[in-house]
């Protein structure tokens, strides 16, 4: 057994994630796991810092960022992960579906069940325990090791931006996603808004009823998450394909509301590398002004991104095989199970991640975490105890071999 993995005790890693589970932290409420992620560094000698993320509603949320110092001779790395778990209008998807308590923390068959376990607390628990193996082995880093529990992840990544914008630049960074211990090393971006159609409040004729002219935009749309082709084969979306996520760009209609006189229409679109969000709202307006042109009553407008309180996630190349990070990586993976890893979009193709906001600026990133997800957002959500494990081991020995 490789050294710096005599530092892990397997129960450690698996309470850390029950107990992650049982403080509640719903996206834009991330306050009390934050404190008591900082706590629990700052108890183990990390140099720590709470950060208070502002939100564009005027309230705010913090996350707790560690670091070990290095000696300066070496590259940096920093293994991060969100505190935010998904939520349905504030609460518990489908609570009363549930069979274990949504923060029981309960283990049964080698899974733990809780809000958040998959994603993606057992992620956050892995590089912590890791991180502690790294520190107790007493080894001397070259670089920093930075553990960064940010917010916001599922709100376009608010908690990373913020992260960047405080001057946090390591060489690399491995984000803890639940991707079914695959190296992720590319991941689509999303653009997410509303198209707001306007109609007339009254009850007689001639009405211009919004309800009615939205169904125009929904038939202008290809259907739900299915690949839109390029504007060249006779779509609407300009992009040249990319071969490591085959089925995209793709949309879906997520949300309709009505009141009076606007039906406004939310959307999510998964962009691939070289589309972006200028690019989008271009391509979104041509559609749109193609109904207007055949239809004099059809007015509308579109808003990108839905909201000032959440952005969008750009779509970024992928990281190549080479780097240290990936290559380290898969090289732990292969010693802690025997097998090759998947690279590539891996599990998670289709999903987003804070890895596009790193890598736009300079930052070499990869994703590896526990957890399958097998639809989200889902009922008892759950997390193996197994690949808990394997990525605590894998990202120790990573860890080891950039820096120490």
């Amino acid at each position: 057994m490789p050294a710096i993995l005599e530092h892990i005790q397997d129960h450690e890693a698996i309470e850390l994630t029950r107990q992650l589970i049982r403080i509640p932290s719903f996206l834009w409420r991330e306050s009390a796991l934050g404190r008591w992620l900082a706590d629990w560094m700052t108890r183990r000698g990390y140099e720590v810092e709470l950060q208070e993320v502002p939100l564009a509603d005027g309230g705010a949320t913090h996350q707790a960022i560690g670091r070990l110092r290095g000696g300066g001779g070496g590259p940096s790395l920093m293994l991060c992960g969100h505190t935010d778990t998904s939520d349905w209008q504030g609460a518990v998807f489908r609570r009363d579906q549930w069979r274990h308590d949504p923060f029981g923390a309960e283990i049964d068959g080698g899974m733990i069940y809780g809000l958040g376990a998959l994603n993606m607390k057992a992620g956050l628990a892995s590089m912590l325990t890791a991180a502690e193996a790294i520190r107790r082995s007493g080894k001397r880093l070259k670089g920093d090791l930075i553990l960064a529990c940010v917010v916001a992840e599922t709100g376009g990544g608010v908690g990373a931006l913020h992260l960047i914008e405080s001057g946090c630049r390591p060489d690399a960074c491995i984000v803890t996603e639940a991707g079914n211990l695959d190296v992720g090393v590319i991941s689509v971006g999303y653009v997410q808004g509303k198209i707001r159609v306007l109609g007339e409040f009254k009850h007689r004729v001639p009405y211009v009823n919004p309800i009615e002219k939205a169904t125009k935009v929904i038939g202008a749309f290809s259907p739900s998450y299915v690949r839109i082709p390029p504007k060249a084969e006779g779509g609407w979306l300009r992009y040249q394909p990319h071969p490591l996520i085959p089925g995209y760009p793709s949309m879906a209609i997520r949300h309709i509301e009505h009141h009076q006189d606007v039906t406004a229409v939310t959307f999510d679109l998964r962009i691939i590398p070289g589309m972006t969000e200028d690019s989008v709202r271009e391509d979104m307006r041509a559609r749109l002004e193609r109904i207007r042109r055949e239809d004099g009553e059809f007015e509308y407008e579109l808003l990108i991104p839905q909201s000032d309180q959440q952005p969008n996630m750009p779509a970024r190349e992928a990281t190549p095989l080479n780097a240290p990070v990936v290559a380290e990586l898969i090289a732990a993976h292969r010693q802690v199970t025997g097998v090759e890893p998947r690279v590539g979009a891996g599990h998670r193709i289709g999903a987003t991640a804070d890895t596009c906001h790193f890598k736009g600026v300079g930052i070499t990133c990869v994703e590896y975490g526990p957890g399958y997800i097998p639809i989200w957002p889902m009922v008892d959500e759950c997390v193996s105890i197994e690949q808990v494990l394997t990525a605590t081991k894998t990202l120790a020995l990573t860890a080891a071999a950039l820096l120490t």
